[in-house]
């Protein structure tokens, strides 16, 4: 009888056991959704998602002394007659894998729906987690890729009432250029080139408008969002209207998914407050008279479906083209990562400080933002960009191929004292094949090229004004 008992209390763990592998791995194979209960507020949604990425990237040049590894952004490409520009870097990485949190809350008896959206990936940056080769001796190449700091990307509330309001308020994307529905398709870790793309704090609000019995719909929307400076006492303030199709739709990829994306068209803008003490600048003994300035900026974006889907869900022979313009001063440094012109950054970094010696290190000017003017005054940096995208999705959408071209000008290089790092102009060509096995696994490869021109102004150098990186990157990605 012990034995039989024995034997039979062994069974039930087995089934027991086999009970939870089933309820577990059950809902994946039946296609089923999988909920995760809240006992504090009943009927909550959980949707957990992201993707795990593998990046396998060359470059032609060594840009790892200017802060470029997997993200390429506006970079400093050195010249050919460096050793860096005559030697290759090849970086494998898995720090653009990302995870999310999509909790949804009970809609309201009166209409009020209630998202969180909570975000991470391993890009971090921060502290002693710094680029390699940047500061000695604080990280090695080793733990900077092996052990990478988690990054929040995303930390919001999203609450819409009627499908008419919608108000946004923590952590996402900038409506300037009304991110991210006219990202490119690229294989690279985003952004490239003359891209507007940037996550910050803000609180948002959208009214939405049903056009033409809803086959259109009109956005439009408001923000005030994190300050480029702590000291300029003011928020950022984003507007921004968009008229996009419910129904002539094409794919459109963004970073690791290629969503159907409808017709659109779209006007934003941005005030940017910069404030300064009104110090002498860069040690000099001149005060700047220029102590306020304002940035301004507007961006023009569409998407075009030229061969649209056949019914507005399915990718297969769809062909769109997507297409970007901004222009504006004050806004490199924030929505154009990395687009500074290698200009000086002001060193009376002190914004908004009344004594008469300037502190350091409280509230420095970030940079891209401005530099100093011939005169000894602040001057914001003047940049306009271009951008397109052509995106096809072969029929039976197993296969994709994208390109496009990209460029971003300082135009007001000439205010600036003339050095011959400086850089007035970056441009990007790139084009990729896609290739998607299975709805959550895609594999992509991607040349690219990145072309520096640089001034060289008053140097008397005419064989060394540009510079070039050929970048080939393999990419593997598996969404959840």
């Amino acid at each position: 009888m012990l034995k039989k008992s024995k034997a039979l209390d062994t069974l039930k763990r087995v089934v027991s056991s086999l009970l939870a592998v089933a309820v577990v791995v059950g809902p994946a194979f039946a296609d089923e959704t999988a909920a995760l209960t809240i006992k504090s507020i009943p009927n909550v949604s959980v949707r957990l998602y992201g993707f795990v990425e593998n990046d396998l990237i060359n470059d032609s040049v060594q840009m790892n002394s200017q802060k470029v590894l997997e993200e390429l952004d506006n970079p400093i490409v050195p010249k050919a007659s460096s050793y860096a520009g005559q030697h290759h870097q090849t970086v494998m990485s898995i720090r653009n894998s990302r995870l999310g949190f999509d909790v949804t809350l009970p809609k309201t008896e009166n209409g009020l729906a209630t998202e969180g959206i909570f975000e991470l990936d391993f890009l971090g940056n921060q502290a002693a987690n710094t680029t390699p080769g940047q500061t000695a001796g604080t990280q090695t190449e080793r733990d900077f890729f092996n052990n990478p700091t988690v990054r929040v990307r995303h930390a919001y509330v999203n609450v819409t009432y009627n499908d008419m309001w919608n108000a946004k308020i923590g952590q996402t994307w900038s409506l300037l250029g009304w991110q991210p529905y006219y990202f490119p398709s690229e294989a690279i870790v985003q952004p490239a080139v003359g891209q507007l793309y940037r996550r910050f704090a803000q609180m948002r609000v959208t009214n939405t408008q049903n056009l033409m019995g809803g086959d259109w719909t009109l956005e439009s929307a408001i923000d005030a969002a994190k300050p480029a400076e702590l000291g300029s006492g003011l928020t950022e303030e984003h507007a921004g209207i968009r008229l996009a199709s419910t129904k002539w739709k094409a794919a459109s990829g963004v970073g690791s998914s290629t969503p159907m994306v409808g017709a659109s068209m779209a006007l934003s803008g941005a005030l940017i407050p910069v404030r300064t003490s009104g110090q002498p600048l860069n040690g000099g003994a001149t005060a700047d008279q220029t102590p306020n300035s304002n940035g301004t900026v507007v961006a023009v974006d569409a998407l075009i479906p030229i061969i649209p889907s056949s019914d507005g869900k399915n990718p297969s022979n769809t062909l769109s083209l997507v297409g970007e313009y901004s222009n504006g001063r004050g806004y490199g440094g924030l929505e154009l990562a990395g687009a500074t012109g290698n200009l000086t950054t002001p060193a009376d970094g002190t914004l908004g400080n009344t004594t008469t010696t300037p502190s350091t290190g409280v509230g420095a000017i970030d940079s891209g933002l401005a530099s100093v003017s011939k005169g000894g005054n602040l001057d914001l940096i003047h940049i306009q960009t271009f951008r397109t995208n052509l995106t096809y999705v072969w029929p039976g959408a197993h296969w994709a191929n994208s390109a496009g071209y990209a460029d971003t000008q300082i135009l007001n290089m000439a205010d600036y004292v003339a050095a011959a790092s400086n850089i007035d102009r970056y441009q990007y060509f790139y084009g990729n094949v896609m290739f998607l096995p299975l709805t959550w696994l895609r594999f992509a490869l991607e040349w690219a090229q990145i072309k520096d021109t640089y001034t060289n102004l008053g140097t008397g150098v005419t064989n060394d004004r540009y510079a070039y990186d050929n970048r080939v990157q393999f990419t593997t990605y598996i969404s959840f």
